[in-house]
């Protein structure tokens, strides 16, 4: 998920976010992408009193949601401004998110659920804009998407560490000396039904405040 804001205010909504996706699919046992999206909107429009008004502050979130269901080998995906990749047989599929945070927003529709099934090995990316929106290069342009998926598509077969290291490498190289824009993550898992688990590790994951552009790694399994 990516929220609105740097430093406190950011935090603050990444813990309501956590909290009431805690909510809603452990304790109200909502299970389906876009039914927990569409709730998770509903709160949070309702705990920051959000009326759509032209000078309210918009703060929200965008977010990518997957659920495995690992007896039926199904993936549901649903996304608040946040894509999907799968990259199976070298090749691409690309699920592109809704274009609605969650949070107040001129479109109040529900989110889209893509069902999907999922097979071994298939590689699955979750990312943020952060990375594709960097300026860097010679010209000082942005990243954009279809040089991240380019890179995804080449790295995919490597162990996640290397893909890691990759991604890490030729952020530094293209950024610079320029500073970094917003916060970045990409997550990577790969199925594999054999062990009964999904192994992933966010691939990528580096945080800013407004003061200070200093860089955060963190890795999870």
């Amino acid at each position: 998920a990516d929220c609105t804001g740097h430093g406190v205010p950011g935090a603050m909504l990444s813990m309501m976010g956590v909290a009431l996706l805690n909510e809603i699919v452990r304790k109200r046992e909502i299970t389906k992408a876009n039914h927990v999206l569409n709730e998770m909107r509903k709160e949070i429009i309702l705990s920051l009193n959000q009326k759509g008004n032209i000078r309210e502050q918009k703060d929200g979130m965008d977010i990518a949601l997957c659920a495995i269901d690992y007896e039926n080998r199904k993936l549901q995906f649903a996304g608040a401004n946040n894509p999907m990749v799968i990259i199976r047989d070298n090749k691409i599929i690309n699920y592109k998110g809704d274009r609605m945070p969650i949070g107040i927003s001129m479109l109040k529709e529900d989110f889209t659920n893509h069902e999907i099934d999922i097979y071994e090995n298939d590689m699955i990316y979750l990312y943020t804009d952060g990375y594709v929106d960097q300026f860097g290069g010679n010209r000082e342009k942005k990243f954009h998407s279809k040089t991240l998926r380019k890179m995804l598509l080449a790295i995919h077969k490597n162990p996640l560490q290397k893909q890691k290291a990759k991604l890490q490498n030729t952020l530094a190289a293209w950024q610079g000396d320029l500073p970094q824009i917003d916060d970045i993550t990409i997550l990577g898992l790969k199925i594999a039904f054999e062990e009964q688990m999904v192994l992933s590790k966010p691939l990528s994951t580096r945080r800013i405040n407004s003061a200070s552009p200093s860089p955060l790694l963190s890795n999870a399994i």
